[in-house]
């Protein structure tokens, strides 16, 4: 019955020219039926595609399924249009109110978080690399180039993030050059990825240790820090203990972002403290240790957690103060006792 029906509409999905007649059909009805109607015969299409073996009758399906796509993409960049327009009038009635109204306690309260979280994400740099593609072999290449000494999970992570991209943008372009080179730049993906497994990379990875336990390093290490250590902490610091944000964040002598620097240096230390003592009978970080630490690095995370407080900036602030202001009122009352 229901086949009976969609046949006397008029609508189907055997071939492209077949497609283009039920769009034309469609124009009569509603937006919401339109579209429901040309999902609903996609999906059907997809599963005559997989019990039907005629190669003639599988391009033609293709093809209509292809009008189908196309049709919903431009639906739904048209939805996007309309909504963005909508937002912009929205934003502009609301500015309007805003500034007749400004009497309100909780439109005031609201535009002071308005302007102040603008600001706290200022202070604060990017986590987020540039300069990564897959338009085509060059552009991929030059990706691997600049995730280059990174993190291996963010390596594996970015790469995959590119890959299913690349293949969103495959399903929706139809330019034969565009779509060689972005199959070109997904394969060297692929390799890259097959590489990485087979290397056991992600063996390689250097996790964070907080920054309120670095801060407790520098304390325990006294003198023993070198000035890379010093800048590190320091950039670490205005990243506000995201190491994420320590990807876009540039060492001053070197050009290099500080997770690539970072890296660096714990290659070295990890292979001149292989069979070094982590922890003393005290359960004190030992000097070797330390100097890994001092990178936010440790071989037993867990462990370091465990054992090794926190400093918390603000409230070493607080503590510095107290104890300043303390030594002030000493001194009101002894110069009390000798007028």
């Amino acid at each position: 019955m229901g086949k009976d029906d969609k046949e006397d509409s008029g609508f189907g999905f055997k071939d492209k020219a077949k497609a283009e007649d039920t769009l034309r059909l469609l124009e009569k009805h509603d937006a919401n039926y339109r579209r429901l109607t040309v999902r609903g015969l996609l999906g059907r299409a997809k599963r005559v595609l997989t019990m039907t073996k005629a190669e003639d009758k599988i391009k033609n399906i293709k093809e209509a399924m292809e009008v189908f796509e196309n049709w919903l993409a431009e639906l739904e960049k048209n939805k996007e249009k309309k909504t963005d327009k909508k937002e912009k009038d929205r934003e502009q009635k609301s500015e309007e109110k805003e500034r007749k109204k400004n009497k309100s306690d909780d439109e005031s309260d609201s535009d002071i978080e308005m302007e102040e979280k603008p600001k706290e994400k200022k202070e604060l740099p990017a986590d987020t690399v540039s300069g990564l593609g897959f338009k085509d072999q060059e552009a991929a290449n030059n990706t691997l180039k600049e995730l280059e000494g990174r993190d291996p999970d963010y390596q594996k992570l970015a790469v995959k993030g590119l890959i299913g991209r690349a293949k969103r943008v495959l399903t929706c372009t139809r330019d034969e050059t565009k779509l060689s080179n972005i199959k070109e730049a997904i394969s060297i993906f692929d390799k890259f990825l097959d590489d990485f497994d087979t290397m056991h990379l992600s063996k390689q990875n250097n996790p964070y240790i907080s920054l309120a336990i670095v801060r407790t390093c520098v304390h325990l290490a006294d003198a023993n820090i070198t000035e890379q250590q010093k800048a590190f902490i320091e950039a670490y610091t205005s990243a506000g203990g995201e190491y994420k944000r320590l990807r876009t964040v540039l060492e001053t002598e070197g050009g290099k972002t500080w997770d690539i620097v970072r890296n660096a240096a714990l290659k070295q230390l990890k292979e001149k403290h292989a069979d070094a003592k982590l922890f003393n009978e005290k359960d004190e970080p030992t000097a070797e240790h330390l100097e890994m630490l001092l990178w936010a690095y440790s071989p037993e995370p867990a462990r370091v957690k465990k054992l090794i407080p926190e400093t918390n900036e603000t409230k070493h602030d607080n503590d510095r103060k107290r104890r300043s202001s303390g030594h002030d009122s000493d001194d009101t009352p002894s110069k009390k006792k000798k007028e």
